[in-house]
């Protein structure tokens, strides 16, 4: 009876301290993603817009004063957004990411392995089967929404060569030289994007890499499974 008191409330802690973290990724995700979606999509329309002039040969219409304060206005929201992602990854989200993927990790394999090696009630199955989903879920979707993130952070870039093209004459050349060096930083600096600490960077592609590590760690512990039962039996 003990056991299972103790196993109920460590379980319910877990969830609670999962819930509460994916609950503060994901108000964190809206707030990045909102902004960067609307910089992304202002920035867009000003290169079509003037791509459109260009095109039809119409060198009055090339580049608007309007249209270039809100290039310098994009530049900047962007630049703040990026030190802010940046900043509070290395002062919060690093080390609290790094940590629940340390013990959250294992913990889901143990599980897991568990429900495929040890014998157990259909009931106790059934327990292990919800934790595990939910575990899976509270774990999986933030860090997906943070990749996508960091995606909305770099998205910008396939689009300023096409700006930059726009941006020739020599009155542009102060913000030819901002979108430059914000392409060059996009293209070649450090990645904008939140991290597991000293495990890597969550962007897609450090998802797809800590799924593999995944799968790595789920055979080492089934292995550990299997050799104890065989001792067990023997």
């Amino acid at each position: 009876m003990i056991e299972v008191i103790l196993f109920t409330h460590n379980t319910i802690l877990l969830l609670q301290c999962s819930m509460l973290l994916s609950g503060t990724i994901m108000a964190t995700y809206y707030v990045y993603h909102n902004e960067l979606i609307h910089l992304n999509q202002n920035f867009i329309m000003i290169s079509k817009k003037n791509s459109q002039h260009c095109c039809h040969g119409d060198r009055k219409k090339s580049i608007t004063m309007n249209d270039l304060k809100n290039l310098g206005s994009i530049y900047r929201q962007h630049n703040i957004l990026s030190y802010y992602q940046l900043y509070t990854d290395k002062d919060a989200w690093s080390k609290a990411l790094y940590y629940y993927a340390l013990v959250s990790i294992p913990i889901n394999v143990t599980t897991v392995c568990e429900l495929i090696l040890e014998d157990m009630p259909t009931q106790t199955q059934l327990v292990f089967i919800v934790i595990t989903i939910i575990h899976a879920f509270t774990g999986l979707i933030p860090f997906i929404k943070l990749a996508i993130v960091s995606s909305d952070s770099h998205r910008i870039k396939n689009h300023i060569p096409a700006i930059q093209l726009q941006l020739k004459y020599r009155h542009y050349l102060r913000m030819k030289l901002k979108y430059d060096d914000l392409y060059e930083r996009l293209m070649f600096g450090r990645k904008i994007a939140f991290t597991f600490g000293h495990l890597g960077i969550i962007t897609f592609r450090g998802l797809f890499e800590a799924f593999l590590a995944y799968f790595v760690a789920f055979f080492l512990i089934m292995g550990l499974y299997m050799k104890e039962n065989i001792h067990s039996n023997q």
